[in-house]
């Protein structure tokens, strides 16, 4: 199924502007569509080159726009969609394009996380008190359940809690959308031109010591009494360790290749991500980091 919507966008600009449109009105149900629609835009673009993938934005913004209009009647969905995702996976696959550095890519999609987070805190005076407004009202229909367990005191913890975290994780999803989207168009490329190209590819990622050291820098700054004050260092955290986790995934997919290991190994880090899913990104992005000066590839290989 993943092949065929890969093939019908190779087809042609309106065929990559279909599956786009369709795939984003599926998203509002199922949001991990998402990641489908990024990896369209993306193969189209790094297949086609970078006209042809600002036309197939457009011509995916015509049809959308139509699409929500006469099934939603809400036209201005895609303008959102527009500028929360289309957008951004075009310029992150023109990086790729341009530099065929897929770790560059990467990186510029982190980037895009953390300047995310600069406007918000540019734009609002103080990003956790906006989202504790935002939340308050969905978290009083939750209190009013019998099944709530917790008090007075701790509702407004976990509240003042979630409203603290917003603004990094909202920033986090995004570069993960942006990054998953490049990888997924980047596979599909591969699967379709140049089969097992993806994998040697993605197995020797390797983002670099710079960003590594970026990394740990604001790490210990986060958790020290600097981050208390400075929330703005909290909320770019999950950002960096997202991009970084990708770097982890990365080497264990190498172990796992190098040592011939049954792939019951990958499914289970994946389980794992599933059922602890922040524990497993801290542990993915300090392995990422790690890498970039113990190189636990070259080590597994000898």
């Amino acid at each position: 199924m993943l092949r065929g919507i890969a093939v019908f966008s190779m087809q042609g600009r309106w065929q990559a502007a279909i599956a786009v449109a369709l795939l984003s009105l599926g998203a509002l149900m199922l949001p991990p569509l998402s990641y489908l629609v990024s990896g369209v835009i993306s193969l189209s673009t790094l297949r086609m080159g970078p006209k042809e993938g600002a036309k197939i934005v457009v011509a995916s913004t015509v049809v959308f726009t139509l699409l929500a209009g006469l099934l939603l009647g809400q036209f201005y969905i895609s303008g959102l969609f527009l500028l929360s995702s289309w957008l951004p996976i075009l310029g992150i696959s023109l990086v790729l394009g341009y530099t065929r550095s897929l770790a560059l890519s990467l990186l510029a999609a982190g980037g895009l996380g953390i300047v995310l987070v600069l406007v918000t805190y540019l734009v609002l005076p103080d990003p956790a008190l906006w989202w504790q407004e935002i939340i308050e009202p969905f978290m009083a229909t939750f209190v009013e359940q019998p099944s709530w367990q917790l008090d007075e005191s701790e509702t407004q913890l976990l509240l003042s809690n979630l409203s603290g975290m917003m603004t990094g994780l909202i920033a986090a999803g995004f570069s993960l959308n942006l990054m998953l989207g490049l990888l997924i168009g980047r596979a599909w490329q591969a699967k379709l031109y140049n089969p097992g190209g993806f994998a040697s590819e993605f197995t020797e990622l390797k983002l670099g010591k710079p960003a590594a050291i970026v990394t740990t820098i604001l790490m210990v700054a986060a958790i020290s009494p600097l981050g208390e004050s400075l929330a703005i260092l909290q909320d770019c955290l999950p950002v960096i360790l997202t991009v970084f986790a990708l770097q982890g995934l990365s080497v264990v997919h190498a172990i796992v290749r190098q040592k011939q290991k049954h792939t019951f190994w990958l499914v289970a880090i994946y389980v794992l991500l599933i059922v602890i899913l922040p524990q497993m990104m801290v542990l993915l992005a300090m392995i990422g980091v790690l890498e970039q000066w113990f190189n636990f590839r070259r080590h597994s290989s000898e």
